[in-house]
């Protein structure tokens, strides 16, 4: 078994044009998306796989795909899900400490702390921004990344309701400071700070349309820093 994981995990990863190096690191997760059913999860249709045979997750992962396709009027993407009921299994296909992970635009894998409607609809908001971006993906910087998917999936930890005029849950001088903030600096508050911004820039251009519109323009070839103003 553990030889046809890894003769599995070469194969995608070759479609996927990863080196030999990503392979090593992302084996399992590649491995896992690739074959499922090696890794112990069974199929609840729709391209989603669990742990353990319940419909909930499946109607669970309709729903936040619906959240996703009501902000972007559609879908493009349609990654495979992959869900953990137990910690041993979210490890055993290549998870972490995080409660849920999207692996660029073919799969997402969602913890036991991870498999919510709103947690999977972070992550699916990932997969679709990439997906619609293209070759201009790399143009995004994590913060605007982060800060779409919380408003994408309506992340209440994260942002006030939808009919408040202002949705930061904190001041927005304070959270402006994410745009100078790496990667490796990110934190839990980074995606309060991250998603105040990003919706305070959506509202004052348009909601989602101004979304579409942005990634329309970064497919032309213009420069996010000229495009987003913050």
């Amino acid at each position: 078994m553990r030889r046809r994981r890894w003769i599995i995990a070469g194969a995608v990863a070759g479609m996927l044009g990863l080196s030999v190096v990503g392979v090593a690191v992302a084996a399992p997760a590649v491995a896992a998306v690739a074959c499922p059913q090696c890794y112990g999860l069974s199929s609840l249709g729709d391209g989603v796989y669990a742990e353990v045979d319940d419909d909930t997750y499946r109607r669970m992962i309709a729903a936040a795909n619906q959240r996703v396709a009501s902000f972007y009027g559609g879908r493009t993407s349609s990654p495979r899900v992959l869900i953990c009921s137990t910690t041993d299994c979210y490890h055993r296909i290549g998870g972490g400490a995080e409660k849920g992970q999207a692996l660029r635009t073919w799969a997402l894998m969602l913890s036991p702390a991870g498999a919510d409607e709103t947690i999977a609809a972070h992550e699916l908001a990932h997969t679709e921004l990439r997906q619609r971006l293209g070759d201009a993906a790399d143009q995004v910087p994590y913060w605007f990344n982060e800060g779409l998917a919380v408003l994408v999936s309506g992340d209440a930890r994260y942002l006030r309701a939808e009919d408040e005029v202002d949705r930061c849950r904190m001041p927005y001088d304070e959270a402006v400071r994410v745009v100078e903030q790496s990667r490796d600096q990110a934190t839990e508050r980074t995606y309060m700070q991250a998603a105040c911004v990003v919706s305070r820039w959506a509202g004052e251009q348009g909601g989602p349309a101004a979304v579409s519109r942005l990634i329309d323009d970064l497919r032309a070839g213009k420069s996010f820093p000229d495009l987003v103003r913050i």
